[in-house]
């Protein structure tokens, strides 16, 4: 049974629209079912209804030229995996595309079943490669939820925002109770479970703009957009949620999991840097850390 692909075809010239379709009917190894737009603003409105398989994009539409063409549609859509498709005078520009992250590129001239059908799915399947690989590069392998490496290349773009339009930034940061005695007494297969239980009841209690890092070890950096002197309200929900959210997360541990929260925040006004927030957030969880021993 042949496998099926979902095209989106963005091409405005009649002639060679008839010709890419014959190509495709007789791509046999691939069920595919075309979409046709002809030109860009349509191609990208339909595209985020459509949720297209793989897109072949003209370079030159009656609303937009050249590499021009590409670059658009990558950075409204980049998780669309693109071939490119030239005349044979333009064959310079689909190696540029290539170069800015199309998958790759198809002389009109040259385009038979064969190559079609192999240029659409080794296309799909770099495309998913590299989505592996970014997810990979991004997020924590245990836990699922961002990485440190991630937190330092998104705070620079969040700062930038946040100085821009005036707001502040919100932190919290979290750290298990006792989990050092978790890995000790029951286990490391135990204490993996605990931090993946930790990370989703996070995720779940966060609002969709807000940021979970796994930071290092049992502790979490949260960053909460838009978020000043109200962190500390954040905080505390989050310690209630916590006190039913953790309560099964072992069965070998009766009273489940507790959590030390610390808060702060950044603005502009306030005169200290983020890693200076980011400190003070942590010397506030160590002391409440330390005040439940005593």
């Amino acid at each position: 049974m042949a496998e099926r692909v979902t095209i989106l075809l963005v091409e405005d010239n009649p002639g060679d629209e008839r010709l890419l379709m014959e190509v495709v009917k007789d791509a046999g190894t691939l069920a595919l079912s075309v979409e046709i737009r002809r030109d860009l603003e349509s191609a990208l409105k339909s595209a985020e209804a459509l949720h297209p398989d793989i897109v072949l994009l003209d370079l030159n539409l009656p609303d937009s030229k050249g590499l021009f063409t590409f670059l658009r549609f990558r950075q409204s859509l980049p998780r669309l995996p693109v071939v490119v498709l030239t005349g044979i005078e333009d064959e310079e520009l689909g190696v540029q595309a290539v170069k800015e992250g199309a998958e790759d590129f198809l002389t009109k001239a040259d385009l038979s079943p064969r190559l079609l059908a192999r240029s659409v799915r080794y296309a799909i399947e770099r495309h998913d490669l590299r989505k592996r690989l970014q997810y990979c590069a991004s997020h924590d392998a245990l836990t699922g939820v961002f990485n440190r490496q991630y937190f330092k290349e998104m705070i620079e773009v969040e700062l930038a925002r946040s100085r821009r339009y005036q707001h502040a930034i919100g932190i919290l940061m979290l750290d298990i109770d006792g989990f050092k005695a978790v890995n000790d007494q029951i286990g490391h297969e135990a204490g993996d479970r605990v931090l993946r239980a930790v990370a989703d009841f996070l995720v779940r209690e966060m609002r969709t703009v807000d940021t979970v890092i796994r930071y290092g070890g049992d502790e979490f950096l949260l960053i909460l957009p838009e978020t000043g002197q109200g962190v500390e309200g954040a905080a505390q929900r989050l310690r209630e949620a916590s006190a039913a959210g953790l309560r099964d997360v072992h069965e070998d541990l009766e009273e489940g999991v507790s959590v030390s929260i610390g808060a702060s925040y950044w603005e502009e006004g306030r005169q200290i840097t983020l890693d200076e927030a980011i400190a003070e957030a942590d010397q506030r969880m160590y002391a409440r850390k330390r005040a439940k021993r005593s």
